[in-house]
């Protein structure tokens, strides 16, 4: 068996799902690149996008949006309509997937992103029964209660932009090269089908889940579905990351949100961070509890990478911080998401632990010293804490704009 080692600079090992690589100092990719954010001449590389956008859209701009922008509930997504409405004078039209396990802070936030910029927002729903189904499936089959709202948030934009003859979508960042160094900046990667099936899906389609066993059939995973490869020929759409092109920091970015358009942010389970996730209740709840069993780290990981990267944070601090929050057992989320679900908490409980859990050790609890927790206050919060929402909000069924 391949030893699994950790990068001696942040808290990444080589069993990341994306792929990670250590060099010969034991720093991993994810590090690497990251200094390209330090070294790289930014102001040169977005003064590159304009005509990078120019040449997508062509000349006349006779159609009703320049491009599409995918959003969720969180301060950060001001931050990409900012830079899209007024820096690069753009007429996005800005779309959202719908989870169905909304928060109040990031319906908040939804109702202030359109007001603020002024923009068209549309957000597609799946049929909320069917939705279950597919959660279910996804969670038994894959040990990830998310993969279906991943396989929609990712479709839906590209379709929108086929069907309306929009040729650009505007992502905020390729989250494998901001974790583990895929690309380099340099090399400006797009949004692709085949990505999409790497990376966000795991390596499955929605039409894995269509089978007898499953009771799921081929129709209820149409609006899953991404466009194919001679649809996207066609229509000519792209999908650019503006992390290509701007030194992304989410955690600087989104503070800059809030103070300078009050993007709402709040207290959530299993993190520090108040920016992150904060528009889905099952994120940093139930779905962060599986992503620890299979993955072996959760969503705390992530943050506290960046956090190091970016030198906010030491790594022996960050390593206290993470085993703080990695013991936390939020157990009345998980009984409010069994509820959902039709589920027992405790067959929830048996899945994560003996059919998705190749990591079963217990963490033990940790007090965070005095530095580590001025750390953990620097993160605002302006709204109520997420886990005060109950029941999940849904709105809409279908397009709502």
């Amino acid at each position: 068996m391949r030893a699994i080692l950790q990068c001696k600079r942040c808290l990444y090992t080589t069993d990341h799902p994306f792929g990670l690589t250590l060099d010969a100092e034991g720093v991993c990719s994810g590090c690497r690149t990251h200094e390209e954010k330090i070294r790289l001449d930014w102001t040169a590389r977005a003064a590159l996008l304009p005509g990078r956008i120019a040449q997508i859209l062509g000349r006349g701009r006779s159609r009703d949006y320049d491009c599409v922008v995918p959003v969720r509930g969180t301060p950060e997504y001001f931050k990409v309509l900012d830079i899209v409405k007024n820096q690069l004078g753009l007429n996005p039209l800005v779309v959202a997937y719908n989870s169905q396990f909304n928060s109040r802070v990031g319906i908040e936030n939804f109702d202030l992103l359109r007001d603020t910029f002024d923009v068209d927002l549309r957000h597609y729903t799946s049929n909320p029964r069917v939705y279950r189904k597919l959660v279910r499936e996804a969670l038994v089959r894959l040990g990830s209660m998310h993969w279906p709202y991943l396989a929609g948030e990712t479709q839906f934009p590209v379709q929108v932009a086929v069907e309306k003859n929009i040729p650009l979508v505007i992502w905020p960042l390729h989250q494998p090269t901001e974790q583990v160094g895929v690309h380099s900046y340099t090399e400006a990667p797009e949004m692709s089908r085949r990505g999409r099936h790497e990376y966000d899906l795991m390596g499955h389609e929605p039409a894995d889940l269509v089978t007898v066993e499953s009771l799921v059939r081929r129709v209820e995973v149409d609006d899953l579905r991404y466009p194919s490869e001679q649809v996207l020929a066609r229509s000519g759409v792209r999908g650019l990351y503006l992390a290509n092109f701007f030194p992304w920091d989410s955690r600087r970015y989104s503070e800059e949100m809030v103070n300078r358009y009050g993007a709402r942010c709040a207290l959530n389970r299993r993190t520090f961070d108040t920016y992150d996730r904060i528009d889905d209740c099952t994120y940093m709840t139930v779905h962060d509890l599986l992503k620890f069993s299979r993955l072996g780290y959760s969503r705390v990981t992530d943050s506290l990478c960046r956090e190091i990267r970016f030198g906010r944070i030491t790594r022996a601090d960050a390593l206290a911080v993470q085993q703080h929050y990695q013991a936390e057992n939020p157990r009345a989320e998980v009984d409010q998401f069994s509820s959902w679900l039709g589920m027992k908490p405790e067959a929830l409980d048996w899945l994560r632990q003996h059919v998705h859990g190749r990591f079963r050790t217990p963490i033990a609890p940790v007090s965070l010293t005095e530095g580590q927790t001025r750390f953990v206050q620097s993160f605002h919060a302006n709204a109520d804490p997420v886990w005060e929402t109950s029941p999940y909000i849904v709105f809409g069924k279908g397009l709502c704009t």
